[in-house]
């Protein structure tokens, strides 16, 4: 070999391209930084030394581009070790990815703004909770008009942003089910959604005993469309709801309804929520598996809700432990329920506190139709707490409507909960 081809190898640009300068063989020892050393690739002719220059190729492609072309053929030539590759993954592209940059327009670049306080205070929990109204029109609407979301002509107001009005079931009286309550309900619902608003409502064992005697063929003094309606409505409405850590159920959970929720949550990493579609609703098709959901008058429990409120103190006595680390994994740390009626008129607070130390269950069945009016209203704080009002005879004043007012409000960001 001459001394040229012992030497460093220069070559100028090649107007017909790099011809066999190109080929991976040239490459195998070619530094990233230039093409300085060409050890096993040099033709058998000599070559006209000349000016160093740049690595080029032929098109319209950059040197930076044929820079990580360079890089990429070296990769898969010669891989590197599990260090090298941490320390030039972020580099390295492969040739899909190499794309020439474009700068972005304006309008295509968006920057993350931070939420205003209005904004972050509308996307909290802000609720009020109705129960066991039993066909009670009169009494639901006193109570809405006592917390401002009703207004003296009986309409609901027009700013209701942010604002869900839930039931937690027993909307109907089992014994004679009157269809214009779910008319009126109805009619709440879309006249909230327009006005921001939304209604949500959760199936008490009323509506499953009156389902279960429409599935047997009973009329219980009403007509066929009127059946219909009526069959449809009660299996529209969700098992449960879960918001921002509260669960809102008719009856008492057990220990098998959280395990499955657990489970559920577990295989599908869906939200809870979607419990209701993928399985409750369903349930109407199968007698087998609706067992586990409906009111059984015999045990008078089901599976997944207990019914029976003797039974439930020695049942939370017995598995509160259990139930109380259920809570926990599915982050429930509250529990509003119905079906235990109150004969005070005021709602049950921190009930079995004694076996359920992590979980602030409520019953909230204040006989509103004899009492007049009785709710719960939740609103969640700037520092993720829940502060939670109640709505009962026993409290009733313009002090506590006020109150009420301010925490269904969506100009206000800090409560304490000291009133209760």
């Amino acid at each position: 070999m001459s001394d040229e081809q012992r030497r460093v190898a220069l070559f100028q640009a090649q107007p017909g391209g790099l011809g066999l300068f190109l080929c991976p063989a040239a490459l195998l020892f070619a530094h990233v930084a230039g093409l300085h050393h060409a050890h096993s690739a040099l033709l058998g002719a000599k070559t006209v030394p000349a000016e160093c220059i740049g690595l080029v190729l032929t098109g319209p492609s950059l040197f930076r581009r044929s820079l990580q072309l360079v890089r990429y053929l070296l990769t898969r030539l010669y891989p590197l070790s599990k260090k090298g590759q941490n320390d030039t993954q972020s580099s390295t592209q492969s040739p899909a990815l190499i794309q020439e940059e474009k700068p972005q327009s304006p309008a295509s670049v968006q920057e993350e703004k931070p939420q205003s306080p209005a904004e972050s205070v509308e996307n909290q929990l802000r609720c009020i909770v109705l129960s066991d109204t039993e066909n009670e029109i009169v009494s639901v609407e006193n109570t809405l008009r006592y917390a401002t979301i009703i207004n003296d002509r009986g309409k609901l107001v027009d700013d209701l942003n942010g604002i869900a009005i839930i039931h937690t079931g027993d909307l109907l009286d089992k014994k004679r089910p009157d269809p214009s309550v779910v008319d009126f309900w109805r009619q709440t619902r879309r006249q909230a959604e327009l006005n921001g608003g939304r209604v949500k409502i959760v199936v008490g064992n009323h509506e499953q005993e009156v389902w279960q005697k429409i599935e047997a063929g009973k009329k219980i003094g009403l007509g066929k469309d009127q059946l219909a309606e009526l069959r449809l409505f009660i299996e529209s409405l969700d098992l449960f709801h879960l918001e921002g850590g509260v669960l809102f159920i008719h009856g008492y959970p057990t220990l098998e309804f959280l395990r499955t929720l657990q489970h559920y949550c577990e295989v599908t990493g869906n939200d809870l929520n979607r419990f209701n579609s993928d399985h409750y609703e369903k349930a109407f098709k199968s007698p087998e598996a609706m067992q586990l959901y409906t009111y059984t008058r015999d045990n008078k429990q089901s599976n997944y809700l207990l019914y029976d409120v003797k039974n439930a103190v020695q049942y939370y006595k017995k598995h509160g432990k259990s139930i109380d680390m259920l809570f926990k994994a599915l982050k429930i740390e509250i529990v509003i329920h119905g079906h235990r009626p109150q004969r005070s008129g005021v709602q049950l607070d921190y009930e079995f506190r004694k076996w359920l130390p992590s979980v602030r269950m409520i019953c909230n069945d204040t006989m509103v139709g004899r009492k007049g009016l009785g709710a719960t209203v939740l609103r969640s704080c700037t520092d993720g707490k829940i502060d939670i009002v109640f709505i009962n005879t026993k409290n009733k004043s313009k002090k506590q409507r006020r109150i009420i007012s301010e925490y269904l409000g969506a100009n206000q960001s800090g409560y304490t909960a000291e009133i209760q």
